[in-house]
């Protein structure tokens, strides 16, 4: 699940790249690194995790330069090496918001593969989450022959999920993430971005009166109303929105905390 600095205005998503020993995750992730501008990448980093050793790093993607007013900032994950410990797999993927499945060979890479696959919706699902309720892709070195492909494969990954890629000639390997980071979006965008603000008209809650209304005001017992000045707020607004601002109001030791709401609507001005 995506994490959200408010201080930074950020919005953090994670991205995992899976796979057994050997099937080029390393050389994958070396690949996109070196292919991403420094000005938008950060540093590749690596830490040991026990026995095991992960590879990560973060990147803001250029084609998006904000949602809603955050900034979008992707934090890619892989163990590199055989990994001895299961339950560092596992702990990567927690909150992971896109998954690549990265295979040695065509077809279903064997079982080898298979394996990986099935441990993979093993591990989602002790998080409570649902491969194919992911943003995921297929990474298989060799080109896919769908006749030959395991029915575990089928079931998760179409053909439009499905890209070949090479580390060493780089075939795929740009485009899959593309692919995969696109649908990530896609998904904070349904996610964080707010609905367009609806007017409805206000609903009289009182029965009708002749009778002259009092006044109800309280009595200041003689002393000066005080006026507060609110300092200055900017809110970035994409689209027609609602904006709820929180307000702290103390009078002596008397404390009152409530949020003021109310809609906006933009308009172009015309010359």
């Amino acid at each position: 699940m995506a994490v959200i600095n408010h201080a930074k205005r950020e919005i953090n998503a994670k991205i995992v790249y899976f796979g057994p020993p050997g099937c080029g995750k390393g050389e994958l992730f070396r690949f996109i690194h070196q292919r991403i501008k420094p000005s938008l990448c950060g540093p590749l980093k690596t830490m040991p995790a026990g026995q095991d050793s992960l590879l990560f790093f973060d990147y803001i993607p250029f084609e998006t330069s904000s949602l809603d007013g955050y900034r979008i900032r992707f934090h890619l994950y892989t163990m590199t090496g055989p990994v001895t410990n299961p339950g560092t797999w596992k702990m990567t993927l927690k909150g992971v918001d896109g998954i690549a499945l990265v295979t040695n060979g065509g077809a279903s890479g064997g079982d080898e593969a298979t394996d990986s696959l099935r441990v993979l919706r093993s591990m989602l699902t002790s998080y409570g989450r649902e491969l194919h309720r992911l943003p995921r892709v297929w990474l298989p070195s060799d080109s896919v022959d769908n006749q030959d492909t395991a029915a575990e494969f089928v079931a998760c990954f179409d053909a439009s999920r499905t890209v070949t890629c090479s580390a060493g000639t780089g075939e795929g390997i740009l485009q899959s993430l593309a692919l995969l980071s696109q649908e990530v979006l896609q998904e904070l965008r349904d996610e964080y971005e707010p609905a367009d603000a609806t007017v409805t008209d206000p609903v009289l809650q009182a029965a009708l009166s002749d009778e002259p209304l009092e006044d109800g005001r309280p009595e200041n017992d003689g002393e000066s109303v005080k006026s507060v000045t609110l300092p200055e707020l900017k809110v970035s607004l994409t689209r027609s929105t609602s904006v709820t601002i929180p307000l702290v109001i103390q009078s002596g030791e008397t404390v009152k905390r409530c949020n003021l709401c109310f809609s906006v609507q933009l308009k172009e001005e015309l010359p």
